[in-house]
This record gives C-alpha cells, sequence and structure tokens, in this order.
C-alpha cells in the first residue's frame, strides 16, 4: 500500500492512499466503510469521488421537505416551552361538559 500526503482542492493537506482495481474490477475502502452507501461520480478527466450517502425510504421522504423541516423545528420550540403536565382530568371533564 503507498501513502501520500497532498494538498485537497480546499488546499488542506489530507492523507491520501493509493488503491489499486483488483481483477474483478473492486476497490477495498477499509472496514471502517462497510455498510456505508456513497454515490460514485465519475468525472470528466476519468477521476472517480465517492460522496458517502444516506439513503431516506421514499415513504418518508416528506419529512426532509423544507416546509414540513420548519413545522416540526416549530414543534419541537412549542415542546420545549410547554412541558408535558398532569392533566386535571375534573377541570377537563367541566370543560367537556359545557361544550356538550
Amino acid at each position: 500500500m503507498y501513502h501520500a500526503v497532498m494538498q485537497s482542492c480546499g488546499m488542506k493537506e489530507m492523507m491520501m492512499e493509493l488503491k489499486i482495481v483488483g481483477k474483478s474490477g473492486q476497490i477495498s475502502v477499509g472496514k471502517a466503510m462497510a455498510g456505508m452507501g456513497f454515490i460514485m461520480e465519475t468525472l470528466p478527466g476519468g477521476d472517480i469521488l465517492l460522496k458517502h450517502a444516506v439513503v431516506v425510504p421514499a415513504n418518508e421522504r416528506w419529512l426532509h421537505e423544507p416546509a414540513m423541516k420548519e413545522k416540526l423545528a416549530r414543534a419541537d420550540e412549542w415542546m420545549r416551552n410547554n412541558p408535558a403536565k398532569e392533566t386535571n382530568l375534573e377541570e377537563l371533564e367541566a370543560r367537556l361538559e359545557t361544550v356538550a
């Protein structure tokens, strides 16, 4: 295994390893990344960029929409400002009787 210290596009020094594609066409990224998902982007010059990705199930995608995230943030704030308390059942019953 070969190691190199190079400057990335952000001009920060990063430790890099040279990986060789095996006969099966695979590259090992190490056990620390086992089970993680990645988006593989092939760049114009032939470079490959792996971006760590998290899969969101389609039926849960709506939770990540900006409008819903805003509603959830407001709900979280309301919960912080309005802590749970025990309900006075007699008072609740009296209120319900006036409505009925």
